[in-house]
């Protein structure tokens, strides 16, 4: 849950920009209150392996403090599971599975306010189950911190992730989503919903949190919460939205060898695309200490590389992403969770985009390779291959049920996934080849 606590420093801007006023108002001098959450109050991970998880403060007015706000972690039975500051991450933390059983994770924030006073807040906690071996359920949510305006309604997704970093969210039903204030109205179906903000006052903003919880396929509980804050009626609000190939993401799977690319836009409580307004230095804060992150300020493109050592188990950790300006006092956060070094996964090597030439429609092989821990593993190690198309391409099989040969048939962009089960754990995986045609 969220609490409230007054404080009596002075803060920043508001977590949205305002509508341009050189009025004061008696809301000015209100001390501010700090709300303190846990993106997950329940989660797993197996003995052996790791994931991360975030505090996250914002002031009463909306804004985010997390970066001005020290945390201290610890665990309730270090033989069960370890929690460590993430060093290029504050407010993460890596959680380690040391034996099977439960531990309560505790986190206790501190405020620095302008005015270099401190504010302590309540713990927080989250329970945290360790499986044996590799299966273990967590929530993904992509936006640990969201505002809203008055009658503005934004989608959320949550997902749930294995530890191997595959959505299984289809698997579950018993999903469930809950709000702590009146002022922000879910209507759910399943792991997406509708956050319906509501604030009449011009003066006041409203700050609660969103919880969604769901029953993971081993029977336990997984769980997580969103900060929300409903913003005085004079305000804008921005979200920011992380895309792979023009499809918003909240999960990315990373192996050493084979980085991913992602891109970033943001977008205004009326729709508009924003990004230009955010001029300012961007950070990409990293859980894990074996990824890396490049971005390019011009296009908004990042790539995450990982220097994991191949053969090790999984990492789940966690990259929070926050948009800057110089002319707006917004500052959105999206996160995505990132697997490094899945047991099972399918990779490649080609061009990204792959690009076909209509003049010239001479089929391309396109091969999927198998990797185990990080580790190519022989394609008969996956079963049931099967290989699909958009609509403006067409393929033939190759030398083996990992290679296709792509043919164009239209000019546009297209995509081709291959699907196999892989180990005798019977694990699903895919991948999705992104290409053009020109």
């Amino acid at each position: 849950m969220a609490l409230l606590v007054a404080g009596c420093g002075g803060g920043g801007g508001g977590g949205s920009s305002a509508a341009p006023s050189t009025a004061s108002t008696a809301a000015d001098t209100t001390p501010l209150k700090y709300s303190v959450t846990l993106t997950m109050t329940s989660g797993q991970v197996g003995v052996g392996r790791s994931i991360s998880m975030s505090a996250s403060v914002v002031d009463s007015k909306g804004t985010d403090v997390t970066s001005s706000t020290s945390f201290a972690w610890t665990s309730s039975a270090n033989t069960v599971a370890t929690v460590i500051p993430a060093a290029a991450a504050n407010g993460s933390a890596t959680v380690t599975g040391m034996a099977v059983g439960t531990a309560t994770i505790q986190v206790v924030a501190s405020v620095k306010a302008a005015d270099n006073t401190t504010t302590q807040l309540p713990a927080q906690t989250a329970t945290v189950t360790v499986q044996p071996g590799t299966v273990s359920y967590n929530l993904a949510l992509s936006n640990p911190v969201l505002s809203l305006v008055d009658g503005q309604v934004q989608p959320v997704t949550a997902k749930l992730v294995d530890g191997n970093g595959n959505d299984v969210s289809a698997a579950v039903h018993d999903w469930a989503w809950a709000s702590s204030i009146s002022n922000v109205q879910v209507s759910a179906a399943q792991n997406s919903a509708s956050l319906k903000g509501g604030n009449s006052s011009d003066t006041t903003e409203a700050v609660g949190t969103v919880t969604v919880s769901v029953t993971a396929p081993n029977g336990s509980p997984v769980s997580g919460q969103m900060l929300v804050t409903v913003q005085k009626n004079t305000s804008y609000t921005y979200q920011l939205e992380l895309s792979q190939g023009g499809t918003p993401i909240s999960t990315l799977t990373v192996l050493n060898g084979y980085p991913q690319t992602f891109g970033a836009r943001v977008i205004r409580s009326d729709s508009h695309d924003s990004t230009a307004d955010f001029d300012g230095t961007w950070s990409y804060a990293i859980a894990s200490p074996t990824l890396s992150v490049s971005a390019t300020p011009a296009t908004r493109q990042a790539v995450v590389s990982s220097n994991i050592v191949i053969g090790t188990p999984t990492v789940q950790s966690q990259l929070l992403v926050t948009a800057a300006s110089s002319k707006i006092s917004s500052t959105p956060k999206a996160s995505l969770t990132v697997t490094e070094q899945p047991k099972w996964a399918l990779v490649y090597s080609g061009p990204q985009p792959l690009k076909l030439l209509l003049s010239l429609p001479v089929p391309i092989p396109v091969s999927a390779k198998l990797m185990f821990f990080g580790a190519a593993s022989p394609s008969l190690n996956c079963t049931g291959w099967s290989w699909t198309s958009s609509a403006n391409v067409t393929f033939g099989p190759g030398v083996d049920a990992a290679q296709i040969v792509v043919t164009p048939l239209a000019l546009g962009d297209f995509s081709v996934t291959a699907t196999c089960t892989a180990g005798p754990e019977l694990q699903p995986i895919s991948i999705t080849i992104p290409g053009t045609v020109i």
